[in-house]
């Protein structure tokens, strides 16, 4: 058994379960939309020391993106709450439309580690591993939508993704649902999939929280990252 992020072997003993994605983003809902819920080995630090105090921020984002989903508004009360009782609300909350309307910012590097904290976890649930330490990750994400070249891989990349691939779903799939597949060179151009990932030359993942937010995450050998995506 070893963590799924930092891949450090792990005892019974020295075990703390990480959940995938965190809870606090079915804290709102209703028993039935908390069946089932995705935990994966971790150790303390990973578990408790490196995410601990921006674990929010994905839950914060959805419930300011919230647009009168009643399931939501406790969701938007907390965020509210969290943004507001930070030292740094100021540098955050901006009035717009003569002050009728707030727009809130949200730190992209803070989000694209849970991106791909919650990708790891992924990961490790379906092929019982950690990702190997070849594999570079990168996010595309809200916040990306100017760079036309990261743009034209998300593209390509949610195409294959979505190519004859089911939605698989944590707790709920209004609240969290992804599509992970391996890319495997068929020697004829294409990608494909499969469960020998010794043969694989990146992996790739959608996610969907809440249905707002979407990121694309991509694990490819640093070879083809430097080549192809920098």
């Amino acid at each position: 058994m070893r963590c799924y992020n930092c891949g450090i072997e792990l005892t019974d003993e020295t075990n703390h379960d990480e959940h995938i994605p965190a809870k606090n983003l079915f804290a709102t809902h209703p028993p039935e939309y908390k069946k089932e819920l995705l935990k994966v080995p971790a150790c303390y630090e990973c578990n408790v020391g490196l995410y601990s105090k921006i674990d929010q921020e994905i839950r914060d984002a959805v419930g300011i993106l919230n647009e009168s989903d009643d399931l939501k508004s406790e969701l938007t009360a907390k965020a509210v709450r969290s943004i507001m009782r930070n030292s740094n609300w100021k540098d955050r909350v901006f009035f717009i439309d003569d002050g009728k309307s707030i727009d809130v910012s949200f730190s992209y590097n803070d989000m694209e580690s849970l991106h791909i904290k919650n990708f790891k976890g992924l990961y490790y649930a379906k092929y019982g591993q950690p990702i190997s330490e070849e594999f570079d990750i990168k996010v595309i994400a809200e916040g990306d939508e100017n760079n036309k070249k990261l743009q034209k891989v998300d593209s390509f990349m949610r195409e294959y993704l979505h190519f004859e691939t089911e939605w698989s779903f944590v707790g709920h799939p209004k609240v969290f649902r992804y599509k992970m597949k391996a890319q495997i060179d068929g020697n004829d151009g294409l990608f494909y999939d499969g469960e020998n990932i010794e043969d694989a030359i990146g992996f790739v993942c959608i996610m969907d929280y809440h249905e707002a937010i979407h990121p694309l995450v991509i694990a490819q050998k640093k070879n083809f990252i430097n080549e192809n995506l920098k």
